[in-house]
Order: C-alpha cells, then structure tokens, then sequence
C-alpha cells in the first residue's frame, strides 16, 4: 500500500474505530505525580539538540573504543587474546589512543582527529550494580531506576509539552518523534497520556509507515483491513488496548494525526532523500546503514523532529557470551562505518546552510559493559563498565576527545573481571545522558528525574596521540 494511501486509510478509521470494550485501558497518571519538584527555564529554540538514541541491546563490550588496560587484561585472563592485541606485537591492531582498529578503531581515530566523535571511556554502572538484560535495558531506556517511570522520549515530549521550547503549539509540530525499531522502552508511558502529535511515528528505512505497525499482520489480512471490514477492524482495535494495557507505547495511534497531515508527509518524504545519501556519504549497503541515512535524511529535512529512537537493527546483537571477537569486530565496522557517514552527512548538510545540522547528536550505548575476561568460551560475560559513543552536535559542543580512564578489577584467572574507573577519573551513570537530554530542553533540576546530574561535557580528555 502506498504510503499516502495507507495514512489516509488509517485516518478514516477515526478515533470510535480503535476504541473497545473488551480490555479495559490503563488509568491515566498526570506526569506531574511522577516528578513534582521540576524547575523550567526558556530555551531558545535556535540551540535545541536532536537526538538520534542507537541502543546496542545485548550490552557491547568497551574493547574496541579502550584497549588501554590490554596488556595487564591478557596477563590475567583465563584464555589468550590474540597476539595482534597486543601492543607490542609487530602487526598490532592497536591504535595509537588504545582502539581496536578493525573493531571501528580506525575510523574512531579519523573523527576524533576531525572532531567529529567524542568516546566516554567510563559509563560506568555503580547503583543497583544490575548486569541482568531486562532490567537494564528498561532502566537506561527510562533514565531511571525506577523500571515504573516514563520512557525518556515521553519525559521529552512532556517537557515539550509544558516548557514549549519552539514556540507553537504542539499540534502544529510535524513528527517530533519518530522510531525505526518499532516499540522501544523509550516511549513507555506509565499510563501517562502526552498529545497525539507527540507520539511517535514508526517507520522504516524507506520511510515507510506501515511496516512497523505494532499490530501489523499479513500483507493479505492488511488489504483487507483497507476496505474496514468489521472483524479486521475489531481485531485491530483490540491489539491496541491489548498494547495499551501492558503499559507499553502504541505506536498506531499516532497514524490518525499523521493521515490528518498526508500532504505535508509527501513532501517531507520528498526532500529526505534517503537513496542519494547512501551512496553520496558511504553508508553502506546494510539494514543499520540504510537506517542511519533515513533518520539523519529526515532530520535534515525536518527540524522539528527532536528523537529517533534507532536501536542497533542490522547489526545483530550484542550478548557477545561466546565466540564474540569476529561477530563484534564486524558489528563494531559497521556500526562505525554508519557514524562516519551520518557525521560526514551532517558536516556537509551544515556548510550548505541547513541551520540545525549542526545540532543533531548521534548517542550510542547499550544495557551494561561487559567483563573483560575471555571466558572458556572466547567471549565475555556481563560487566558494569560501558563507553558512550557521541558524535554531531557540533554547533553545541566541542567533540574530538577521549574522557575517562580505566583499571582492571578482579583476581587474575577468575571470570569476573572488569574494567572500573582509575582513581580520579571522571564518570557517571547511564542516567546522566537522560539529564543531559531533560536539561538541553529546559529542565534546571533534571535530576529529580534521573537522579543523576548531566554528563559534564567540559571534562578535558585524555592526551591525544
């Protein structure tokens, strides 16, 4: 179905149509009952961020952005490292700042020296001291320990919503919030209800609404649903609420306000041109590149669009138990491959004039670190200590340093060892990016929210070689 088609089927299903008395919907909480003690201030919608959230579910290992402490790692791990990890080695594949150089650390090494990427060595999870998948994933999607708090796109949306940094009226905002991996803890609402026009819009690399549909079904029963037979439509109806009463984003009921706005769609398509970007910028030609180049295409097209909530799809995950260096070394490149391009993407967009370019970031972490350790099954386990892989922004901040310093911890020839923090570096948790977003859009006190203060990005980086 083609997109025009499909928004305004969608549209004419009307508010009544998705409505249903088998499951009873969640009671709608103000946000204000979750965090009562915020404090506002005016920012000016000139220097508002956008941010683009890559969440590398399954927990990345830190090695191919901190290779420092290799050398006392190999010397009390329970299995070998490569002899090319070490520093010594004549055909090393260290890099001159510790980076693993066919794991992305190459290209990591060209944007730290244009100053287009900035690494954070120390991520580093102390509260709670969680490694379990679930709830780490839900808490860093969140900003919060607290598993029952808002997703961090609503806090955005709410903040919008109340603190208005652009000046209008929320309705008139086109696509504010967009995903690429279909339902993400980012959305989550806790029954709290935000505008329609602040809920995501889930899409595909084509930019494509129907394909992340969160109840889509087959291409069959979807032709169906088209011509709003009564079963289809019921059906479709109850994966809502069904959706809705688990607490989760329904990302559907967004299509109704976006079919209200089909022609402003097309021509916002239209000006994403996603295709060219591809090829002109080097993306590649897999699943996470093309989703790249879609969500940098169309913020460059529309300034209003403040989230993208990209995941890791097409790189697969990164649960790296076993037989982890040639599977993560490849995610790794590409994944560093994606950020080269979106960086150059962005850099090109700002010399042509495009005004907020220079304010979309590129965030990139996942649910924990990983112990660095090779177990007996040449992979890691689950650790606590994480990099931040920053990139853009540039009209915001300076980037093209390395921040944070690490030590080994753990008894030599045992599984749990990990990197933590040296004595004196700087660090935070995973919640402080949340803080950095809530602060940039006005919030004086986001740590009421997060518990945690905003990521110092004036922190000096370590010597660069």
């Amino acid at each position: 179905m083609k997109r025009r088609s499909f928004l305004k089927n969608i549209g004419s299903f009307g508010a009544a149509g998705l409505i249903s008395p088998v499951l009873p919907l969640m009671p709608k909480k103000a946000f204000a009952d979750h965090f009562p003690q915020l404090q506002f201030r005016n920012v000016a919608a000139a220097n508002l961020p956008r941010y683009i959230n890559v969440f590398l579910y399954g927990g990345p290992s830190e090695l191919a952005g901190n290779l420092s402490n290799i050398e006392d790692i190999n010397a009390n791990s329970q299995n070998p490292y490569p002899n090319n990890l070490n520093p010594n080695d004549a055909n090393t594949l260290v890099t001159a700042n510790n980076l693993w150089s066919t794991a992305g650390g190459t290209i990591m090494e060209q944007m730290l020296a244009s100053g287009d990427l900035s690494i954070y060595r120390t991520m580093n999870r102390r509260k709670d001291n969680n490694r379990a998948h679930g709830i780490s994933v839900i808490q860093n999607l969140v900003g919060n320990l607290d598993v029952d708090t808002p997703g961090i796109a609503t806090t955005l949306a709410w903040i919008i919503e109340n603190n208005n940094p652009f000046g209008k009226a929320v309705d008139e905002l086109l696509f504010p919030f967009i995903t690429f991996e279909g339902e993400s803890r980012a959305f989550k609402r806790v029954g709290h209800e935000v505008p329609v026009a602040l809920k995501p819009l889930a899409l595909n690399p084509n930019l494509s609404a129907n394909v992340f549909n969160p109840y889509q079904r087959s291409n069959q029963t979807r032709a169906g649903l088209a011509n709003g037979g009564a079963r289809d439509l019921a059906l479709e109806a109850l994966a809502l609420q069904t959706n809705e009463a688990v607490g989760l984003q329904m990302l559907g009921d967004g299509f109704i306000q976006r079919a209200l706005y089909a022609d402003r769609v097309d021509a916002l398509f239209a000006a994403a041109d996603i295709a060219n970007a591809v090829t002109t910028y080097g993306y590649g030609d897999g699943n996470f590149g093309r989703r790249m180049s879609a969500a940098i295409s169309l913020m460059l097209a529309n300034q209003e669009t403040v989230f993208v909530s990209l995941g890791s799809g097409g790189l697969g995950g990164w649960d790296d138990h076993s037989d982890a260096i040639v599977n993560y070394t490849n995610r790794m490149q590409e994944l560093m491959v994606a950020l080269q391009a979106a960086a150059n993407h962005l850099n090109s967009a700002s010399l042509a004039g495009i005004v907020h370019a220079d304010k979309i970031i590129i965030n990139v972490f996942g649910d924990f670190g990983r112990n660095v350790n090779m177990n007996d099954s040449r992979g890691w386990d689950h650790g606590n200590n994480q990099n931040l892989y920053t990139v853009g922004g540039k009209g915001l901040r300076a980037l093209g340093k390395i921040v944070g310093r690490t030590k080994r911890i753990g008894d030599s020839g045992v599984n749990r060892q990990f990197t933590s923090p040296d004595d004196g570096s700087y660090e935070f948790e995973p919640f402080a990016l949340a803080s950095s977003m809530f602060a940039a859009y006005g919030v004086d006190n986001p740590e009421a929210i997060t518990g945690e203060a905003p990521i110092d990005e004036t922190q000096p980086g370590e010597t660069l070689l």
